[in-house]
């Protein structure tokens, strides 16, 4: 028997079929797999055996083709040349100031205290010449225990120190401490050391003196802080009971520190007689006096009685 409507069911049927077929995909797509640069990478390294056989099949010829270029040679034996020429460098340098320092700081008791009474009290004293080794090195003098004349970095570096400690310690006593006095004291006092330095280096080089170390000048205008304790002391301790007679002792030691830089500087400024490359005239040896009292007396003077209001 016929059934008109038997068509439009199957096909209602089958659109309704279709429908949830397109619903099921659009629910769980199908995924799209792409591999990131670190998968690839992965996936290299897990089949290595493929790249050493690789790598085996290549003539040997080619793996050392970098070694025998001229210009990887050529650079390599630049880098070579320069880092012994760097080592050579701080061999020479950098070792000879480690052995300076330890010659400078070689000090007994018995040579402070006859430093510092020669610094205070410097008439008595006749021989001012250095002692000399039969060494060649870079240290042709006997180092300070056995040299009282010998310059040593002890005695100015423990100076500086008392003498920003004991101003510190005397302004507390006058009520005019506050924490930022260290920092103020010794960046002045340090100021004033390396102006002092660089006047003496300065001097020395206008003049065409003969080279000489910068730990010797350190040395030597580092003693002025000898007396600066001294002055200091008198000044906070018994300076209102002196009156006036403060003054004279002021220039006392200034007078002292004066004589005592005079003789002790003369090896840096007038060359020994003895030396032929050294010789100068007679206008070239009374500039340099001249330069040697300015600097002593004048510079070390103003800067003791700066330093000690």
């Amino acid at each position: 028997m016929y059934n008109p409507y038997g068509n439009a069911a199957d096909s209602y049927q089958q659109q309704q079929n279709a429908q949830q077929q397109n619903m099921a995909n659009l629910q769980h797509p199908q995924p799209i797999h792409h591999m990131t640069p670190q998968q690839q990478q992965q996936a290299q390294q897990q089949h290595p055996g493929q790249q050493q056989q690789q790598q085996q099949q290549q003539p040997l010829g080619s793996q050392f083709n970098f070694l025998n270029d001229p210009a990887a040679a050529l650079a390599s034996q630049f880098a070579r040349s320069g880092f012994e020429l760097s080592n050579q460098y701080i061999q020479e340098n950098f070792g000879n100031i480690q052995g300076d320092i330890k010659y400078y700081f070689q000090v007994s008791n018995s040579y402070v205290f006859r430093k510092v009474l020669l610094i205070l009290m410097p008439y008595q004293h006749k021989d001012w010449n250095r002692v000399a080794t039969k060494d060649t090195g870079p240290n042709q003098f006997l180092p300070p225990t056995l040299d009282v004349n010998a310059p040593d970095l002890y005695i100015p570096l423990m100076s500086f120190v008392t003498y920003i400690l004991l101003w510190a310690a005397f302004q507390g006593l006058n009520g005019e401490f506050h924490p930022q006095l260290f920092g103020y004291l010794a960046s002045q006092t340090l100021a004033f050391s390396i102006l002092d330095v660089a006047i003496f280096k300065t001097g020395l080089y206008l003049l065409s003196c003969p080279q000489s170390k910068i730990y010797d000048i350190i040395s030597v205008s580092g003693y002025k802080y000898v007396s600066i304790v001294v002055l200091l002391c008198v000044k906070h301790l018994v300076g209102a009971y002196l009156g006036s007679f403060y003054y004279l002792i002021v220039l006392a030691l200034i007078a002292s520190l004066s004589i005592f830089l005079m003789r002790s500087l003369r090896f840096l400024i007038l060359p020994q007689s003895n030396s032929m490359n050294n010789t100068i005239n007679s206008k070239q040896r009374k500039i340099r006096i001249q330069f040697l009292f300015v600097y002593s007396v004048i510079i070390q003077g103003l800067i003791i009685l700066y330093m000690c209001k």
